[in-house]
């Protein structure tokens, strides 16, 4: 009977971890809405949240910095957001393939 409950549990706590990744992704989406060309880093991050990776960091001709935060919205979908001197100067959502061919000779 305890093993009975503690499995019970176990999933319990599996389903609540899944509902709440999945909430802060959807979450991710639902504010993009929000998000204007202009806004500085900060506030796109306390917009969207602190679970960003940055995905690029350079200098453009000019010597002013660059910067590319990426979003996860869901299982498939990456937003880029690319600062230019902390402003946001553009943005798109990509479609993550989750299913790529390790061997091309498979495509043949």
């Amino acid at each position: 009977m305890k093993t009975i409950k503690l499995l019970l549990f176990f999933l319990a706590a599996c389903f609540l971890n899944a509902c709440i990744s999945n909430n802060i992704a959807w979450k991710t989406n639902e504010n993009m809405r929000l998000v204007k060309i202009g806004m500085t880093k900060e506030e796109v991050i306390h917009l969207l949240g602190n679970k960003y990776m940055i995905t690029s960091s350079s200098n453009d001709a000019y010597g002013n910095p660059v910067e590319v935060l990426g979003y996860k919205s869901d299982a498939d979908e990456e937003y880029k957001l690319k600062f230019v001197s902390n402003q946001l100067k553009e943005w798109n959502r990509e479609h993550v393939n989750k299913y790529t061919v390790k061997d091309p000779s498979i495509l043949n």
